[in-house]
């Protein structure tokens, strides 16, 4: 008997053949039952194969994969938005008023928290808009059957340690344009401190908020609009141009340097998640962007104030192209050492 399980352990054929006897159901079945209720729950819904080695813009390309499915999560997807996002909003601003002893007209106070004039009003805002990333999900998973994990890369997941990188290198090209603007004097971020009242809770809630509005904004227009319009469209770039174009019209503003500026943002980010395979870079240079405004802002001037925003001039449009624009470069040349997935796996 030990003769036998040396030979086995060492690879033994007959062994090996009779190891791998178990039918492939039960083998299936054992794996299904080792996962959490969670993951058994996503493979019941998720019956549609991603395809194997396309791009990002192309995983929702699945065999059953057609315009009317495409547009009607888009559709779908913006509706649901529209209608849920003000919903949070309205019940988390009154919650506030409520615990806080509804001082005044609930008006008041709503108006306070959606223009970040209080620090609660960016839990209310950001965690509105970070009821993206469940619509996204949601999208991909009962409109497309697909695993939800593709939406943030090739991998089927976040790809944490390339966020990481992706955080570093977007925090610190973001301090150096915005250092040699400074020096330079064109129209350059005020660094004079004058922090706000409440500057403290502001940056506290903005650290823990800001990522998730971020991320959340990242997952809907370069993860579900571009994988859904590639799933129609062959050409990368007609995802690219269109989830931007949705992207800066969602911004609101009719102001033409600012128009470009978040055009042009969408693009960039839009041509990194193809290039490098997952949302990681966008992701990471919309939080490092977000984080430094509002910080900033909590501790020279006001968030309401930035968040009040809508026109800008043509230099400054041109210093934030720029900044996003070697923040690109950047990950390109260190995609060439990482060499992040690009492409989905075999099945």
């Amino acid at each position: 008997m030990s003769a036998r399980r040396n030979r086995r352990r060492r690879g033994n054929p007959a062994a090996n053949t009779q190891a791998q006897a178990a039918p492939p159901q039960k083998r299936t079945s054992a794996v299904r039952a080792s996962r959490g209720p969670l993951a058994r729950w996503v493979e019941t819904f998720a019956t549609e194969k991603i395809p194997a080695g396309v791009d990002y813009p192309h995983a929702l390309r699945t065999t059953t994969a057609n315009p009317f499915t495409s547009l009607l999560g888009v559709t779908v997807g913006l509706v649901w938005f529209m209608i849920f996002t003000p919903l949070l909003v309205e019940a988390l601003a009154r919650a506030y008023w409520l615990a806080v002893g509804s001082p005044g007209e609930f008006s008041t106070t709503r108006q306070a928290l959606v223009s970040y004039e209080l620090p609660f009003g960016l839990v209310v805002g950001h965690l509105g808009l970070a009821s993206l990333i469940p619509i996204s999900f949601a999208l991909v998973l009962f409109v497309h059957r697909v695993r939800p994990g593709i939406l943030s890369s090739v991998a089927i997941g976040l790809r944490w340690r390339w966020l990481a990188l992706c955080l570093v290198i977007a925090f610190v090209s973001l301090w150096v344009v915005l250092a040699v603007q400074g020096l330079l004097g064109s129209g350059g971020t005020n660094f004079a401190l004058n922090p706000q009242s409440g500057a403290v809770w502001f940056l506290l809630i903005m650290l823990v908020t800001t990522p998730l509005q971020a991320a959340a904004e990242e997952y809907f227009f370069r993860g579900y609009l571009m994988q859904s319009l590639g799933s129609m469209i062959i050409s990368p770039w007609f995802g690219i141009v269109t989830s931007a174009a949705v992207f800066t019209l969602f911004h609101g503003s009719l102001d033409p340097a600012l128009i470009v500026d978040r055009f042009a943002f969408g693009v960039l980010a839009g041509w990194l998640v193809v290039r490098t395979g997952g949302l990681e870079a966008g992701i990471a240079a919309h939080v490092a962007n977000n984080v430094t405004s509002f910080g900033l802002a909590a501790l020279t001037s006001s968030v309401a104030q930035v968040k009040a925003i809508s026109e800008i001039t043509w230099v400054a449009a041109g210093w934030d192209i720029a900044r996003f624009a070697v923040f690109a470069a950047l990950i390109v040349w260190l995609s060439r050492g990482v060499k992040p997935q690009t492409l989905t796996p075999a099945p």
